[in-house]
C-alpha cells in the first residue's frame, strides 16, 4: 500500500451544522465547527475545495436532503475526496443515516473525518478493507447511536419543559401575538408585555370595528396609518430570531382575514394560548382550570365583549356589497335611524324600479311609508360629492412615542444596589475600589445618556395624501366609492319628501372652510 505522499492531493470539503442559531451558543457554534474542520484539513496538507454550512437545519433531516450539504453528496460528489466534520452529532442524529453515509463513502471511495471525536474512515482506492477502517466504523456507529439517544433525551426534556411552561405565565418561545413583545420576566425566564406600536394597531382595529367599519375598511385604514402586518413587524423587529430563516421581506399588505383573526384571538386580552397552529390554538389554563393571563389586556372587558358581539353579528349577516346595494350603509331612515335597504322591482313592461326603504329588523318593525326612489339617493350623493370635490384627502398616521423612564429606573436602581454593596464592604479586596468606581462611572454615563434622549407621547396625526376627494372618487369603482363615503362617516337621512346629510364635526368644519363659510353651524345640513 502506497504512502500518503504518493497519492494525488486530497480535495477536502469542510462544514458545519446547527439546529438552532437563535441562542448565544448557536450563533458561534458553526464557526467553531468550521474552524476545527479547517484546521484538521490544513494539518494534513489537504486542498480545501469547498464548504457547507447548514444553519437552522435539524440532524434528523437526511444528509442528502440538507440544503448546503446535499449537493456535495449528489451532483458535486466528483469534486472532492474527503468530507470533514467537527463531531459525529453535527453530522448524524440517526444511526441509520450514519450507516447509509458510511456505506455510500465506501462505494464511492471517499474519506469521512470527525476531528473532535478522532474518527477517520478512509475508503480511497486500496484502503477499503483495512483494520483501521473497520475499527473506526465501529466507533462511528457507537457515536451515532449515542447521538440518537441524546436526541431522544433532549426531546423528552423539551417536551417536559414545555408542558410545565404551559401551566405558568412564562413565554415558551416563538413569535409573540400581534400587539405584544417578549421581555425579561421578574424571577427568571421571559414573558410578554404590550408592544408600544402594535398594541395601538390592535386598539385601532377595535375602535374602527365598533364604529361600524368592515374588516376590509379596517385593513385599508391600517395600511394608510402605516402599521406593519404581523409578519412584517416580526421580520423588522425580531432580528435573527426571525429573519435567519427568511431572507426576503414578507408582504406588508393587510387583508380582512388577518384583522378578523387578531380581533377574535383571546391573546389580545393577554391570555396565554397553546397549540402549534392558529387553528389548533386554545386557551392555556392553570392547575385550577382558570385561563392564564401573561400580560395586560389591550381592551377593557366591556370593549372586548362589544368587539366579539360585533364580530358575531358580521359573521351571521355577512354583508353583501357587490351587486346587492350600491350604497349600503349610506342612506338611513330619518325616523328610526336604521339603514335603508335597496329593493328592485321589475315591471311587466320590463322597466326596473329601484327603491330604498326602511326594513324590519330584529326587535323593530319597519317604519311605514319610509320608502324613497333610488334616483333620489343617487342625486343626493352626487350633490354631496360635488361639494366635497376640492377637499384634501388625509389619512391618520400613528407616530410612536419615546419613553425611557423604565430604563432610567433600572439604571438608578442599579446605582443604588452598587452603593449598597460598597457600604457593606463587598468591594473590600485589592482592586475593589477601582472596580467599584468603574462600574459606577458606567452607570452614571448611561443615566446621562438616557436622560438626554427625547421624551414624547405617542400621537395620531392627519397627513394629506396630495389628492382631492374628486381624485379619489374618479379613480374608485362602485364599491370603493361606497367605502369612501362610509370612511368619511357620512350618513344620508331620508324621508319620502326630505333628506339631509350628517357629517362628523371635523369634516363639516373642513367643508365649511372650503366653501368659505366658517361661521355656519356644523352638524346636519340640508341640500
Amino acid at each position: 500500500m502506497g504512502s500518503m505522499t504518493a497519492l494525488a492531493p486530497v480535495r477536502a470539503v469542510v462544514g458545519s451544522r446547527v439546529s438552532d442559531t437563535h441562542g448565544d451558543e448557536g450563533k458561534v457554534s458553526h464557526l467553531v465547527q468550521a474552524e476545527s474542520a479547517t484546521r484538521h484539513a490544513l494539518s494534513k496538507e489537504w486542498e480545501i475545495v469547498g464548504s457547507f454550512e447548514d444553519l437552522d437545519v435539524s440532524a434528523q433531516i437526511t444528509p442528502w436532503e440538507r440544503p448546503d450539504l446535499g449537493p456535495w453528496l449528489t451532483e458535486r460528489q466528483g469534486d472532492w475526496d474527503a468530507l470533514v466534520w467537527a463531531k459525529v452529532d453535527r453530522a448524524f442524529r440517526s444511526a441509520k443515516d450514519c450507516a447509509d453515509v458510511a456505506h455510500w463513502a465506501e462505494e464511492n471511495h471517499k474519506v469521512l473525518v470527525f476531528t473532535d471525536d478522532g474518527i477517520t474512515l478512509d475508503y480511497r482506492e486500496g484502503r477499503e478493507s483495512s483494520f483501521g477502517n473497520e475499527l473506526a466504523k465501529t466507533f462511528l456507529m457507537l457515536a451515532s447511536i449515542f447521538a440518537e439517544m441524546e436526541l431522544k433525551r433532549i426531546k423528552a426534556r423539551v417536551t417536559a419543559a414545555h408542558k410545565h411552561l404551559r401551566k405558568t405565565d412564562r413565554w415558551a418561545g416563538g413569535q409573540p401575538p400581534y400587539g405584544y413583545r417578549i421581555v425579561d420576566r421578574p424571577g427568571g425566564g421571559r414573558t410578554l408585555e404590550p408592544d408600544p406600536v402594535t398594541s395601538e394597531a390592535v386598539r385601532y382595529m377595535g375602535k374602527l370595528l365598533l364604529e361600524g367599519q368592515s374588516q376590509w375598511m379596517i385593513a385599508t385604514a391600517l395600511e394608510a396609518a402605516g402599521f406593519d402586518t404581523p409578519s412584517m413587524h416580526a421580520y423588522k423587529n425580531q432580528g435573527e430570531t426571525y429573519s435567519s430563516k427568511r431572507k426576503t421581506p414578507p408582504s406588508n399588505h393587510w387583508n380582512p382575514t388577518s384583522v378578523g383573526k387578531i380581533l377574535r384571538s383571546p391573546a389580545t386580552m393577554g391570555v396565554k394560548l397553546t397549540g402549534r397552529s392558529v387553528k389548533a390554538r386554545k386557551v392555556a389554563r392553570d392547575a385550577k382550570g382558570l385561563p392564564i393571563r401573561m400580560a395586560k389586556p389591550l381592551f377593557t372587558e366591556e370593549v372586548w365583549a362589544a368587539v366579539q358581539a360585533a364580530m358575531d353579528e358580521r359573521s351571521i349577516t355577512k354583508e353583501r356589497s357587490n351587486g346587492a346595494s350600491p350604497w349600503l350603509g349610506v342612506p338611513h331612515c330619518d325616523r328610526c335611524g336604521d339603514r335603508f335597504y335597496r329593493q328592485v322591482n321589475l315591471a311587466k313592461n320590463g322597466k326596473i324600479y329601484e327603491y330604498y326603504r326602511c326594513a324590519k329588523t330584529a326587535g323593530k318593525p319597519a317604519c311605514k311609508g319610509q320608502s324613497v326612489k333610488g334616483e333620489r339617493v343617487t342625486a343626493a350623493i352626487t350633490a354631496l360629492v360635488e361639494r366635497l370635490a376640492g377637499l384634501a384627502m388625509t389619512v391618520r398616521r400613528f407616530i410612536p412615542g419615546e419613553d425611557h423612564t423604565e430604563q432610567l429606573n433600572h439604571v438608578t436602581q442599579a446605582m443604588r444596589d452598587l452603593r449598597e454593596e460598597k457600604l457593606r464592604n463587598l468591594f473590600d479586596y485589592p482592586g475593589g475600589d477601582d472596580e467599584y468606581s468603574e462600574a459606577l462611572e458606567v452607570l452614571v454615563d448611561e443615566r446621562r445618556r438616557l436622560a438626554a434622549l427625547p421624551q414624547r407621547p405617542s400621537a395620531w396625526i392627519e397627513v394629506e395624501t396630495g389628492r382631492t376627494f374628486a381624485d379619489a372618487w374618479a379613480q374608485a369603482d362602485q364599491e370603493h366609492r361606497r367605502q369612501l363615503l362610509l370612511g368619511l362617516k357620512a350618513r344620508l337621512y331620508m324621508t319620502p319628501t326630505n333628506e339631509g346629510w350628517y357629517l362628523p364635526t371635523d369634516l363639516g368644519a373642513r367643508l365649511q372652510q372650503l366653501e368659505g363659510a366658517a361661521n355656519r353651524a356644523v352638524g346636519v345640513w340640508r341640500l
